[in-house]
């Protein structure tokens, strides 16, 4: 069923806020908006700079629960908390209850793999490393003016999907400075 793919927006939605129907909020579907995080100081990470976007699986009913309507958040895409999480890297209730992702990042609540294990992502620390720390965002697909693909968070963060180098190029990078 096509419903149930991702959608790529079009270039013309490359802020998150001119995606219709957008609102401020936690909600996630799994389909035109996502949960993840920026992650930082990933020994692992591609490309060398520590920077990972991690999307994770927001639980679903299609209930939606938005900033303006007054009602506390919760864990899932319907913003409410059933006690069972889906995916062990999904969003906490607390990532939820408190997400602000539509605000610069230095006002928001940033996470190190303490708070994440607290809050019930227990592995964080073994997976991502001690150093490692993040926010938590709602991301979505677009496409650029070239039609390449882009990965974007709702403040603007985002990434294109890494192409890779082989060897030889690896190789000449490093010889002649590409």
């Amino acid at each position: 069923d096509c419903d149930d793919q991702p959608i790529i927006h079009p270039a013309s939605q490359q802020i998150m806020s001119r995606v219709l129907d957008y609102k401020k909020s936690a909600y996630a579907n799994n389909i035109s908006v996502f949960h993840g995080r920026e992650l930082r100081k990933i020994p692992s990470a591609n490309g060398g700079m520590g920077f990972v976007l991690q999307l994770s699986y927001a639980d679903q009913s299609g209930v939606e629960s938005s900033v303006d309507d007054g009602i506390p958040a919760g864990k899932g895409a319907d913003a409410s908390w059933n006690g069972r999480a889906i995916d062990p890297q999904g969003w906490s209730a607390e990532e939820i209850a408190t997400y602000d992702g539509w605000r610069s990042d230095s006002f928001r609540q940033w996470r190190k793999g303490a708070m994440y294990e607290e809050e019930g992502f227990t592995t964080f620390s073994k997976e991502f490393g001690n150093e490692a720390f993040g926010l938590n965002h709602r991301f979505y697909l677009h496409l650029d003016g070239q039609s390449r693909m882009w990965l974007s968070a709702e403040d603007g963060c985002e990434g294109t999907p890494s192409e890779g180098r082989n060897l030889m190029g690896k190789l000449g990078g490093i010889l002649f400075g590409k």
